[in-house]
């Protein structure tokens, strides 16, 4: 039998070889297998309610209308004290109309702005697999959160959404962002993407029943 220099024999070599490699891809396996039951597991939406959504910018949004509404305190605060300055007789007109435009401005436009963008933004969704309700939450005018309780039948996607829209909810315009649902497929019930497509076709049927019924109607 042909041996190599240190005397093992070549049967045996090739033996512990494809030994060794069958055990590394059992164990490879195995792991795969472990990762894949450990995925799913972790994938599983939980029988409870649980938040399914949380907006990425949800602190900032809070951050700059919790800004904003300091400022508009700061601002009312100093009527009373520009009042009194410009009701001086050496007070220069201009500089006081300026400085009224400029309080002004950060008092009462820009809070007013800033909720009309910021008003749609959805931070957080609960859903309740009980009652397959869904609970989102979106920031009042004051920093503080409103509660949105809805259906899926309560949803309607306008054919042209308006600006900062993803879809409506009770005819309130709600904007969500696809990438931050902890569970896409809530997402895709949301969008309708689950449904037939209706391209609303008409046929020739539809259109020589509209025609027989223009002439019976002369």
């Amino acid at each position: 039998m042909a041996t190599f220099h240190n005397g093992a024999p070549i049967k045996a070599v090739m033996l512990s070889t494809t030994t060794g490699i069958t055990s590394n891809l059992r164990k490879l396996i195995n792991t795969e297998t472990d990762s894949s039951k450990n995925e799913d597991h972790d994938s599983s939406a939980p029988k409870v309610p649980h938040e399914i959504y949380k907006g990425m910018l949800t602190s900032q949004v809070k951050a700059v209308k919790t800004f904003s509404f300091g400022t508009s305190l700061v601002g009312i605060s100093m009527q009373p004290i520009l009042y009194e300055n410009a009701s001086a007789p050496d007070s220069s007109l201009p500089m006081m109309v300026a400085l009224y435009m400029t309080v002004g401005m950060f008092t009462f436009v820009t809070p007013f702005l800033i909720h009309f963008v910021t008003k749609k933004y959805v931070t957080d969704i609960v859903y309740d697999p009980e009652s397959d309700q869904y609970t989102a939450s979106v920031f009042r005018f004051i920093p503080m959160k409103r509660k949105i309780q809805f259906k899926l039948e309560d949803i309607s996607v306008p054919d042209v959404p308006g600006a900062f829209t993803s879809f409506l909810v009770k005819n309130i315009p709600l904007l969500c962002t696809p990438k931050d649902f902890s569970y896409p497929e809530h997402y895709i019930k949301f969008m309708g993407y689950d449904k037939p497509i209706n391209l609303h076709l008409r046929t020739n049927e539809d259109n020589s029943s509209k025609s027989i019924s223009s002439k019976s109607g002369k």
